[in-house]
């Protein structure tokens, strides 16, 4: 029996070509992700049968379907990309740049398609399409792979620079790695007041009811991640997350926004396959919340650090940050 755990692995890459990315780069991470792996390693990417997807790895990752699901037919996925922060959009041959790709709980053991696909992405070229490079987009080459534990700071390499050998990721996020980081952040909250401070790192979409919600508002943020780590738990491990939402909910509605310091980012995501292009708007930055009562809450916002919350979470939007 299997629970849920999140993988995340950095990605270190050396440009080839110059690269040029939009200024919000996970949409064109996770399109050229999906493209080689499509491409390369899917034995019928045009075949739009949900047996298919059933028993193809790669199609399991990134367009898994389950028709007959109450919430539609499309299961979250099994993975997020982490976009490079950075405001530069610009990066010359011989520069290097990282970039997150987290897996959940049992999606770990495609690992060996990520790290085929991820030079596979480099040879085809990733971002715009630049005039010097006779209007290619720019390449790079993969160097390096690490296991990451945002909450704990622990790495592990999985492939060293110059070497071929690949090993298996012994570092990733358990429950007691979560439950360890709420306490610690149950101290700190106890010691500022019943303040707690969320920082956006990009684009956070939250819908509530049908409609977009332009601010961070506390209860549809946490409602969509409590949609979310029961989705993923559920589809992803055997032992669905201990979520109870009948105690949360009511806590979450008395959670108060206290100092709001985000602004709303447009942002559209280009799909090739699709032939248009699709709003990937949100918010980003800063949000401090006040509440009388946190305990039970904080688990839950510790895990939505590494699962991302909100629309288009796969593109890399919803990655958040909690107390710092």
């Amino acid at each position: 029996m299997s629970d849920f755990t999140v993988h995340r692995l950095r990605f270190e890459v050396e440009v080839v070509t110059p690269i040029e990315f939009n200024p919000y780069k996970g949409p064109s991470i996770r399109g050229a992700l999906f493209n080689a792996l499509r491409r390369h390693y899917c034995p019928a990417p045009d075949d739009p049968d949900p047996a298919h997807s059933a028993i193809c790895p790669v199609c399991w990752l990134i367009a898994r379907e389950e028709p007959g699901r109450a919430r539609g037919k499309t299961p979250p996925r099994a993975y997020t990309v982490e976009p490079p922060l950075t405001e530069r959009t610009r990066f010359e041959p011989g520069e290097r740049f990282s970039f997150g790709i987290t897996l959940f709980a049992r999606a770990v053991d495609l690992l060996p398609y990520l790290v085929l696909a991820v030079p596979a992405m480099g040879e085809v070229g990733i971002g715009r399409r630049v005039a010097g490079n006779g209007r290619r987009r720019g390449r790079f080459v993969l160097r390096r792979i690490e296991a990451v534990n945002p909450l704990t700071g622990d790495q592990a390499v999985v492939l060293e620079e110059g070497e071929r050998t690949v090993r298996v990721p012994e570092v990733f996020v358990r429950r007691a790695d979560v439950v360890a980081a709420a306490e610690r952040l149950a101290r700190r909250i106890a010691q500022d007041g019943g303040r707690l401070t969320l920082t956006f790192l990009t684009p956070t979409r939250i819908v509530e009811a049908g409609r977009l919600v332009h601010r961070p508002f506390f209860t549809p943020l946490f409602h969509r991640l409590l949609e979310r780590l029961e989705a993923l738990s559920a589809a992803y491990a055997d032992r669905p997350l201990p979520l109870e939402k009948d105690r949360l909910l009511p806590l979450a509605d008395r959670v108060r926004l206290v100092e709001d310091r985000t602004r709303w980012v447009d942002v559209a995501s280009g799909s090739g396959r699709l032939g248009r292009s699709t709003p990937v708007s949100g918010f980003v930055g800063t949000a401090t919340y006040r509440a009388d009562e946190w305990g039970l809450l904080l688990e839950a916002l510790v895990w939505g650090e590494v699962v991302h919350v909100g629309k288009s979470a796969v593109k890399g939007n919803g990655w958040y940050r909690v107390g710092r």
